[in-house]
């Protein structure tokens, strides 16, 4: 439902969002094109889902989980996935040393490791503290605009973080608890034809229209 949550958001939403979010048991997320029968005998015992967006290996256990989702409307949407990503994971470094991470600095080609676990593998642009990568994300974009799939962790942030990001993300704010009913009604068709399936697991497969 998580997945198909941000899905159903891209494409109904007219604003950008920030959606902040949590798991009810410990899970695993697969970037879009993991291949999971490679993975199998490296993966914990927990549910597992394929995320829409790129990147890699994510394990969601404590950890702060949010997306930031941009209509095609928006010139954010406009920019390049580098470009994007820099500036999404810029303001979150400096938001996370503003709030008393302190260290918390930007990704360099030097740094960077190839390996499918995003935690232990820093790509470009993700946010490390010291020499420990605390944020990573994943994205996709397309005509609907973009969606960017985050996850912080091996930080201990207060409840006023996230507001005080957003904040900095856009002049208005407007926080809202339970998502509108078209949202919540596509989420749902999402759940059952495409993230809840076996076939979208393994192959990437679905039964949308």
């Amino acid at each position: 439902m998580n997945m198909a949550v941000d899905q159903a958001w891209l494409e109904r939403s007219t604003v950008p969002v920030l959606r902040i979010y949590t798991w009810d048991q410990p899970t695993v997320t697969l970037g879009y094109a993991q291949n999971l029968s490679k993975l199998q005998g490296e993966l914990p015992d927990w549910p597992v889902v394929r995320r829409w967006t790129g990147g890699g290996v994510v394990m969601h256990q404590g950890d702060y989980t949010y997306s930031v989702i941009v209509p095609a409307t928006e010139a954010w949407a406009q920019t390049s996935a580098v470009e994007s990503y820099r500036r999404i994971h810029g303001s979150l470094a400096n938001a996370l040393t503003a709030h008393g991470q302190t260290g918390c600095r930007l990704t360099l080609p030097e740094d960077v490791v190839e390996a499918p676990f995003c935690f232990v593998a820093p790509a470009l642009h993700d946010v490390l503290r010291g020499r420990v990568k605390v944020a990573g994300a994943g994205q996709r974009r397309g005509k609907l605009g973009l969606l960017h799939q985050g996850s912080v962790q091996q930080v201990q942030l207060q409840p006023d973080f996230w507001p005080q990001w957003a904040a900095q993300l856009a002049k208005e704010v407007l926080t809202i608890t339970t998502a509108p009913e078209p949202v919540a009604l596509r989420a749902q068709e999402l759940e059952a034809k495409r993230f809840s399936l076996p076939q979208w697991l393994t192959e990437r497969d679905d039964l949308l229209s």
